[in-house]
C-alpha cells in the first residue's frame, strides 16, 4: 500500500506516541523490578544472617557422611526446617568450602552431596566469607521459576569460619513482571496495528479533501476559473474548502470582468485606430494632389514630401497598434522558412548595405517546411531584422542560422548581431507592450512578435551582452 506524505506523518506521530507509552511502561516495570529485587535481596540476607546465628560452628565440624541418623544432625535439620517454614523460603542449607552438603532442610539430601549450582554463585560465596553476607542475582530453577540465594558465614566460638549457610527463595514478583512484560509486548503490537488502521482512516479523511483541493487548484492554474470543491465536513479542512470555493468564484468573476474590459478596450482601440487611419489616408491623398499642382515650386514639393513621410510614419504606428489590439486570424499553409527569410532580406537589403552590415545565413535550406501563416512570420522576421539594423549603427555582421530539433519536432532559428547589445534590465522587459528605449516608435514591435509566435505555439528568447551583441532565438513547431 502506497501512503501519501500526510498519511505517513499521521502514522508516524501515532506510532511515536504509542512507542513512548510502551517505553514508559517498560521503564516503570524495569525500575519497579529493580527496587523489588533490591528489597528481596535485603530480606534474604537478613534471613541468612538470622539463620546462621542459630547454628554453632563447632557442631558442624563433627558431621560426616553417615551422621544423618544422629540426634545432632536431626536437631540441626529441624532448626533449618523451622526457619524455612517461618520465613516461607524454598530451602535453607549448609555446605562446606568444597560446596558439599553438611545440613539441608530437605530430608532427601544426605551429607557430602555436592551442590553443583553453587558454581554460578562462586563470587557471591567468596564475598560472603569476607563481608559476612551476600545475595546472588535472580536465576531460573529447574521448575522454570525465578529464585535468589543469600549466603551468610557460620563461625565457631573462636570466630573461625566453619561453613556457609544458604537461603533459596522464590521470586514470584519477577514471574509476575515477566508476564506483564509479555502482555505489554502483545498489547504494544496490537496497539501498533490499531494505531496504523486508525491513522490511515484519519489520514484519508484529510488526504482525500486535500487532493480534491489540489486538483481544483490545478484547474485554476490551467485557466478553469470557478472550479469548486465539495465541502461536507465542518472541520478545518471543510472551512478551507469553503474558503477555496469563495476564492475560486471571486477569481472567476474578476477574470470575467477583466476579459470583458480587455475586449472593450480592444474594440475601442481598434475603433480609434480606424478613425485615425481614415483621416491619415485622406491627408495623403490631398498631399499628393497638392504636390501635382505645385509643379514649379520645388521647395514646396520638398515640404509636402516631408509631411507625407510623417503621415506615413504615423500610419505605421497606427497599424502596429491595430495589429496588437485586435490581431487577425492566422491563414495557415506550408511555409518554407528559408524562402520567407530571403524575401524579407531582399526588401531590407538596401538598408543593410547603407549601414555596412553583412548578412550571413547558415543551414536555412535544410529546415523542414512548417504549418504557419507566411505573412505573419514575415512580419516577425521583419521586426527582428529591423531591430538588428538599429543595433548596428556603425555596421557589423548579422548571422541567421537554423536547425531541426527532432526530439520535439521543432525548428530553431537564431538571429545574432554584433551590435551594441542590451542591458540585463532591458532584456527582462523587452517584450513588454509599449516598452522602448528609443526616441521614436511605440514599443509594440517585439510585443507583436511575441504574440504572433505564441499564436503559432512558438517561443522567442533574447540573449544579449552590452558591447558584444544580441541574439534572438525562435522556436516553432513543425506541425
Amino acid at each position: 500500500m502506497k501512503l501519501h506524505l500526510q498519511t505517513k506523518t499521521t502514522i508516524s506521530i501515532a506510532l511515536l506516541v504509542l512507542l513512548m507509552l510502551t517505553a514508559s511502561s517498560w521503564f516503570f516495570f524495569y525500575t519497579a523490578s529493580k527496587a523489588l529485587d533490591a528489597e528481596m535481596g535485603q530480606r534474604l540476607i537478613a534471613i541468612a544472617k538470622a539463620s546462621s546465628a542459630q547454628i554453632k560452628g563447632e557442631y558442624l565440624r563433627v558431621l560426616k557422611p553417615g551422621s544423618e541418623n544422629t540426634r545432632l544432625y536431626q536437631n540441626l535439620q529441624q532448626k533449618l526446617q523451622s526457619m524455612r517454614n517461618a520465613t516461607e523460603v524454598r530451602e535453607i542449607y549448609i555446605f562446606d568450602f568444597d560446596g558439599k552438603s553438611l545440613v539441608d532442610s530437605r530430608k532427601d539430601v544426605p551429607i557430602g552431596i555436592e551442590y553443583r549450582a553453587l558454581d554460578a554463585d562462586r563470587m557471591h560465596i567468596e564475598q560472603a566469607k569476607h563481608v559476612a553476607a551476600a545475595v546472588s542475582t535472580a536465576f531460573h530453577g529447574k521448575d522454570d521459576a525465578f529464585y535468589k540465594s543469600a549466603y551468610a558465614p557460620i563461625q565457631d566460638e573462636k570466630g573461625d569460619l566453619v561453613a556457609i549457610l544458604a537461603v533459596d527463595a522464590s521470586v514470584l514478583f519477577l514471574e509476575t513482571l515477566e508476564d506483564m512484560r509479555r502482555n505489554m509486548f502483545i498489547i504494544g503490537i496490537m496497539g501498533i496495528f490499531i494505531a496504523v488502521a486508525l491513522s490511515v482512516v484519519f489520514a484519508r479523511s484529510i488526504v482525500i479533501p486535500i487532493k480534491k483541493l489540489s486538483h481544483a487548484a490545478q484547474q485554476i492554474k490551467e485557466g478553469s476559473f470557478g472550479a469548486q470543491v465539495e465541502a461536507h465536513a465542518k472541520d478545518e479542512v471543510g472551512v478551507l474548502a469553503e474558503t477555496f470555493n469563495e476564492m475560486s468564484i471571486a477569481i472567476f468573476e474578476r477574470d470575467h470582468k477583466l476579459s470583458r474590459l480587455n475586449e472593450e478596450l480592444k474594440q475601442m482601440s481598434a475603433g480609434l485606430a480606424h478613425e485615425v487611419r481614415n483621416p491619415l489616408n485622406g491627408m495623403r491623398i490631398f498631399l499628393e494632389l497638392l504636390k501635382r499642382r505645385l509643379t514649379s515650386d520645388d521647395k514646396a514639393k520638398e515640404m509636402i514630401e516631408r509631411v507625407d513621410g510623417e503621415v506615413q510614419a504615423l500610419d505605421r504606428i497606427v497599424t502596429e497598434f491595430l495589429d496588437f489590439a485586435r490581431p487577425t486570424p492566422l491563414q495557415q499553409e506550408m511555409v518554407n522558412l528559408s524562402e520567407a527569410i530571403d524575401s524579407v532580406l531582399t526588401l531590407l537589403q538596401t538598408e543593410f548595405d547603407d549601414n555596412a552590415i553583412q548578412v550571413q545565413t547558415s543551414d536555412l535550406n535544410a529546415m523542414s517546411p512548417i504549418h504557419a501563416d507566411a505573412e505573419k512570420l514575415k512580419q516577425v522576421f521583419t521586426n527582428i531584422l529591423k531591430n538588428a539594423l538599429q543595433a548596428m549603427p556603425e555596421g557589423g555582421t548579422l548571422t541567421i542560422s537554423g536547425e531541426v530539433i527532432s526530439v520535439n519536432n521543432t525548428v530553431r532559428l537564431e538571429f545574432m548581431d554584433t551590435g551594441i547589445g542590451i542591458s540585463p534590465e532591458t532584456v527582462e522587459r523587452i517584450f513588454d507592450p509599449f516598452f522602448t528605449t528609443k526616441d521614436t516608435g511605440t514599443g509594440l514591435g517585439l510585443a507583436v512578435v511575441k504574440r504572433l509566435l505564441e499564436n503559432h505555439s512558438g517561443t522567442i528568447e533574447c540573449r544579449s551582452e552590452e558591447g558584444k551583441g544580441t541574439t534572438f532565438i525562435i522556436t516553432l513547431p513543425v506541425n
